[in-house]
């Protein structure tokens, strides 16, 4: 069970943390959750929706440029979580592929990237996601 005054130092940690803060999906959006330098959940909390299905080079670029201004703006803040959102099965697709192995090649300050479907909240390992990517 997610304990908000925790840190957050284990993936079982956070998955736990976003099934308790999102659940199952509902629509496609993206979650940021920032962590401070404790690695405790912040009360930085944000949903995303119109992110492109399909981004190109730019869009990973910029978001990871925006990620990094994030975690800066924060009190504390050292890293964010994304939560990629979306109905269906916990098989991650081509488009979030590109978005995780885009995103985690950048310097974005990323914890980790998670995938919220039907069958819940599930850790994605970039270089998986690679593998997917176009």
């Amino acid at each position: 069970m997610f304990e908000p005054l925790l840190p957050l130092t284990t993936d079982t940690d956070l998955v736990d943390m976003a099934t308790e803060l999102i659940g199952r999906a509902v629509r496609r959006q993206t979650w940021l959750l920032v962590l401070d330098d404790d690695q405790r959940l912040s009360p930085v909390v944000l949903p995303i929706d119109g992110l492109p299905a399909d981004p190109d080079p730019d869009h990973v670029a910029t978001l990871g440029a925006r990620l990094g201004e994030l975690v800066r703006t924060v009190p504390g803040g050292a890293a964010v979580v994304l939560v990629w959102e979306r109905p269906g099965s916990a098989d991650v697709r081509m488009q979030e592929a590109d978005w995780i192995a885009g995103l985690a090649a950048t310097d974005a300050p990323i914890r980790a990237q998670l995938l919220a479907s039907d069958d819940g909240v599930h850790l994605v390992d970039p270089a998986f996601a690679a593998l997917i990517a176009r």
